[in-house]
């Protein structure tokens, strides 16, 4: 609203303050250039006279108290834009017993230590277990009670799935037993009846009892199979050996070549060739490790130092090298491997 009457005849410029930062505006506008707020046009119904303050409607045309005239305009208002909602914050999660966790650990410890023996005794390979086993200790120690516990969880998980995994390959290796007892005209029988019981005892969680049972199954099936066994032993050590010695890429194109023949005269019935095939396969991987085994000692050693000038945790290192290193002195060769390739994976997990 602007005044008519002692003013120079022409209009002022349309002039009101921010009623959010006070800012002085002249001319309509749709925001604040100041603070940004924005502006709609409303009608007001009532305001107040700007020359003797008198509360007139806003559609009179003169003050009915000083008799000044006006000339009737809109006037912005402010509308404030809606308020965003406050972030939720995030879920707690329930509060962490720390007596229930210390009284846990144990009871993972006297858990896990029969499994491990176990695995221990059937030749199942644990390294991962073993690795978070160390990791669990080491919070144990450090008093970071909820990260033992963790790692101690996992680590019977660990070795469950490996228990479970060599169970999957005995059920499988006496299932295919039945088929070559067939193939030599013998009755299955005892063997398909130690398949049930593995797979009973170990449907209650009776692991010692199924893995019991499965040797006993293959004791049977010795007298069935005769060399059959032997010989796919033989092969099943040569596969693991190529595989172990490519991830040091090792040339074992013979003894790949030695092993498909093996196989071939496996899937004819002749167990002895079978085994001999798989055997000088083997040999011939077998005459290259010491070499390749001093050179890789020598780079664990190497990485080794390397990892402790970092400042990581090198206790599993250190470990596995000197196991590694006492099995090669020892001229066990394949297991010297597998503590190197366990060293090798640690290293990546630093």
């Amino acid at each position: 609203m602007e005044l008519a009457g002692n003013s120079s005849g022409e209009s002022e410029d349309f002039e009101f303050d921010c009623p959010e930062c006070g800012h002085h505006i002249k001319g309509e506008v749709s925001k604040c250039p100041k603070c940004g707020v924005e502006f709609v046009i409303e009608e007001v119904t009532e305001l107040n006279c700007p020359a003797c303050g008198e509360t007139i409607s806003a559609s009179a045309s003169a003050c009915p108290k000083c008799k000044t005239e006006f000339v009737s305009e809109e006037v912005p208002v402010v509308s404030k834009p809606p308020e965003k909602p406050a972030a939720p914050e995030p879920a707690k999660g329930p509060p962490v017993d720390i007596e229930a966790l210390r009284k846990r650990f144990p009871e993972l410890v006297t858990e896990i230590k029969p499994l491990l023996t176990l695995s221990k005794e059937y030749n199942i390979d644990t390294a991962e277990a073993r690795r978070l086993i160390d990791k669990s200790v080491r919070a144990g120690k450090q008093g970071d009670v909820a990260a033992a516990v963790e790692h101690a969880t996992q680590c019977k998980a660990s070795i469950l799935a490996a228990i479970n995994g060599r169970l999957d390959t005995d059920v499988e290796h006496l299932e295919k037993l039945v088929d070559v007892a067939k193939f030599m005209n013998s009755n299955p029988v005892a063997i398909a009846e130690s398949i049930k019981v593995v797979k009973e005892r170990r449907s209650v969680g009776d692991y010692d009892g199924a893995l019991k049972e499965a040797l006993a199954g293959k004791k049977q099936a010795e007298k069935l199979t005769g060399k059959y066994i032997e010989a796919n032993e033989l092969c099943d050590s040569l596969n693991k050996l190529i595989n172990s010695c490519e991830r040091f890429y090792v040339d074992v194109r013979e003894a790949k070549k030695l092993l498909v023949e093996a196989k071939d005269a496996g899937d004819h019935g002749d167990w002895s060739m079978m085994g001999i095939l798989a055997r000088k396969g083997r040999d011939e991987i077998l005459k290259t490790l010491p070499e390749l085994l001093t050179a890789e000692l020598k780079k664990a050693k190497s990485m080794l130092l390397d990892a402790k000038a970092e400042g990581k945790d090198v206790s599993m290192l250190v470990k596995l090298l000197k196991e590694s290193g006492t099995a090669f002195k020892q001229e066990k060769y394949e297991e010297a491997l597998d503590r190197l390739i366990e060293f090798k994976s640690e290293v990546k997990h630093l």
